[in-house]
């Protein structure tokens, strides 16, 4: 080769060093690219673990503040009652073994309380409801005895926790005092509550395990704690300081430092009561996950820092994977948390949604018996409007029971068009003067397949965020309209597959959100309004009842330009119109009535009475059974309520039908589940009939069970 061509391929030791500084320089800064991209991506997910924690906390301190708040407004009423009726000429006249049984039929009967006592004037007890002596046994030296005795007025007391002395049950005492006839105090009505109680309930709260509870004063003593054991997290006089510097506020975050470990404690105080809910969590334990995370972090930063001197391209790829991946396991955290704070939901609308319907099934029963006998007269308008204030208890009930995972739906055939002009209806007395509707597309006729509280619990959450999102005026627009999709599209919730739909859009020109707002709007708990405007459960209920309707959602909103929400459902044909039923009275036919509680064997027994059978009820399942058992022929149908101790309705109706196989039974239910109704198929029920229970239900039922019979 000629040395001049030798020149122009051969690199000189300068250029060669020049190359290897700048790998070494490309290096460097690639590492230190990976460093820091790391460590932003830590020091987010730092933020993201403790605002999810924050969130968390406060809903836990929320929902148990309302449980707690129930439990003391309850035992407040009952001892409110017991004195009222104390002070009654029946009270004053009433003997030791008088005031016993009183007492425990009164106070003893709910379900927290351990014992009750009430004393005189200076402290002597006069009755309990245990089965021990009171002669000689006072309480004038304690607390729940001296400060209602010094108290202006009657006002509920709520004393530290202590051991019995003869049955060594941890409780604490909430006492009422009362007055003679001069107004002067007579003494107090005393009821002790029992940690296991609210323990089982704590328990029952899907929590962390370094998580703990506390009931505090607001002087700062701890009432009950949970778990049992440890120091008390009051003991840094931390709710004592907070009630020194002012009220104490309804809620509050804190973080503070206890023993060298720092905690975050919510506070949620309960309104009308000196005592509040705190909640805390050390922050080891809240930043674990993270700290976990960011060691598996710094080993695969190590990793990709040797590779990055070999294979530049390969690392940046394999950085790319990373983040991605970063991402989606972040979505997957969100999406389970989200689920976790459901289901802690849904646990406490299950159990509160029995003894509601109960409740409810006595006033809308009473209510229509009465109706019945007024007639037409003034004061049945009355009546029907105590009845519609009924069944918005009964939608409340069931708009909080769509968070229950397992409750059972029934859908059917249902025209939109009504369920819309329903919600209207209800919006028009509240609808702010500077708010107009305008609608458009409401005769359309098609159907969806649904249920119709839950689609109307849809069309009013989504009614009711657009009218606050104006709180200068505007214009509320809702349109009605078929719509055919000839490819599959994603939505912000669901998928459009090819096919018929039936769209509602609900426009409004308020505020608007942002593109952040929007991912977050359907989060459980999540609400753009201030506090007192909303709990940012309307529109968690919205997305849960349109993914179990196999429906869609769209939403285009931009901040300042109002927002548009667009709800699809699967069109289906127009619903067919039941058949008119065989019968609608009863002719002397004896029916067997079951049910716990006696106020609401007394109202079924009035309801079927009213429809021209022949009722005998029961309160026990066993004490039925016997009855059915002695004479099977003399029953022509059972009406049983499922939730009764000793034995359940669906236990009940299984025996029966051992006994006589076609007489018919129907369960009724203040929270029908999946469970209920496998049970119920296995042991024959012919129909179950959800709570609150009224006339024209309990009609129907009866005519479909019987009206083959009586054609016979």
């Amino acid at each position: 080769m000629p040395p001049v061509e030798q020149a122009k391929v051969t690199r000189t030791p300068g250029e060669s060093d020049r190359l290897r500084r700048r790998i070494t320089i490309a290096g460097i800064a690639l590492i230190a690219l990976i460093i820091g991209a790391d460590a932003y991506e830590g020091w987010q997910d730092y933020r993201t673990a403790i605002a999810a924690n924050e969130r968390v906390q406060v809903a836990l301190g929320r929902a148990i503040a309302e449980q707690t708040a129930r439990l003391i407004q309850e035992a407040d009423l009952v001892l409110s009652d017991f004195a009222a009726w104390r002070e009654s000429p029946e009270g004053r006249q009433a003997d030791g073994a008088q005031l016993r049984e009183r007492l425990r039929s009164d106070v003893g009967r709910l379900a927290f309380v351990h014992a009750a006592a009430i004393t005189g004037a200076d402290g002597a007890l006069l009755a309990t409801t245990q089965d021990r002596p009171v002669a000689h046994r006072s309480l004038h030296d304690r607390p729940a005895f001296t400060v209602p005795q010094q108290a202006q007025g009657k006002t509920l007391y709520i004393s530290p926790p202590f051991t019995g002395m003869h049955d060594r049950t941890r409780t604490f005492a909430l006492s009422q005092r009362y007055e003679d006839r001069q107004g002067d105090f007579a003494g107090v009505v005393v009821a002790r509550v029992a940690f296991d109680y609210l323990a089982d309930f704590y328990a029952a709260v899907d929590i962390s395990s370094d998580t703990r509870i506390e009931l505090v004063r607001t002087d700062g003593v701890t009432v009950v704690q949970y778990p049992g054991g440890g120091q008390a997290l009051a003991d840094d006089d931390f709710v004592r300081r907070v009630h020194r510097n002012g009220a104490v506020p309804r809620e509050l975050l804190h973080y503070a430092s206890e023993g060298g470990q720092e905690r975050l404690t919510v506070l949620r105080r309960i309104d009308g009561y000196p005592i509040v809910v705190v909640v805390s969590r050390p922050m080891a334990g809240v930043l674990k996950p993270w700290v976990d995370q960011q060691l598996g972090g710094i080993a695969r930063t190590f990793t990709l820092v040797l590779l990055a001197a070999l294979l530049l391209l390969g690392l940046r790829a394999a950085l790319a994977r990373h983040d991605r991946l970063g991402l989606e396991r972040l979505a997957l955290e969100r999406r389970l948390a989200a689920s976790q704070r459901a289901d802690a939901v849904g646990l406490l609308a299950a159990s509160m949604a029995h003894d509601f319907n109960n409740v409810l099934t006595a006033i809308v029963g009473y209510a229509e018996l009465a109706g019945q006998s007024l007639g037409d007269t003034p004061a049945r308008a009355n009546i029907e409007r105590l009845l519609a204030a009924t069944e918005r208890a009964r939608l409340l009930v069931r708009r909080v029971l769509t968070f229950d995972p397992h409750r059972s739906l029934s859908y059917h055939p249902l025209p939109l068009e009504p369920v819309v002009r329903e919600v209207l209806q209800q919006l028009q007395a509240s609808l702010p003067p500077a708010v107009t509707v305008q609608l458009r597309g409401l005769e359309a006729r098609a159907a969806i397949l649904g249920d119709a509280t839950e689609v109307y619990q849809v069309v009013m959450n989504l009614c009711t965020n657009a009218i606050r999102a104006m709180s200068a005026g505007g214009t509320l627009g809702l349109s009605l309209e078929p719509v055919e999709v000839r490819e599959t599209r994603e939505l912000a919730l669901g998928q459009l597959r090819p096919g018929s739909w039936l769209r509602l859009s609900v426009t409004d020109q308020g505020v608007g959100m942002s593109v952040e707002q929007v991912a977050r709007a359907f989060e459980p708990f999540y609400t753009t309004g201030s506090a007192g405007q909303g709990t940012g459960i309307g529109l968690a209920v919205v997305r849960n009842i349109i993914l179990r309707m196999n429906g869609a959602l769209e939403v285009d909103s931009r901040p300042g330009s109002g927002t548009t929400i667009c709800v699809y459902w699967p069109s289906v044909g127009a619903p067919v119109p039941p058949a008119r039923p065989g019968r609608s009275e009863g002719r002397g036919e004896t029916i067997l009535v079951v049910d716990d509680e006696a106020e609401l064997v007394t109202l079924a027994e009035d309801l079927l009475a009213s429809l021209g059978y022949e009722p005998v009820g029961f309160q026990a399942g066993q004490a039925a059974l016997a009855a059915f058992t002695r004479d099977p022929t003399r029953f022509r149908a059972v009406l049983t309520d499922e939730r009764m101790p000793g034995m359940r309705g669906v236990e009940l109706a299984a025996r029966i039908h051992t006994i006589a196989p076609h007489v018919p039974i129907i369960l009724m239910t203040g929270h029908r589940n999946t469970a209920i109704e496998v049970s119920a198929a296995k042991a024959g029920v012919g129909a179950i009939l959800d709570k609150p229970l009224g006339l024209r239900t309990l009609r129907a039922a009866l005519d479909r069970e019987l009206a083959p019979a009586v054609a016979f």
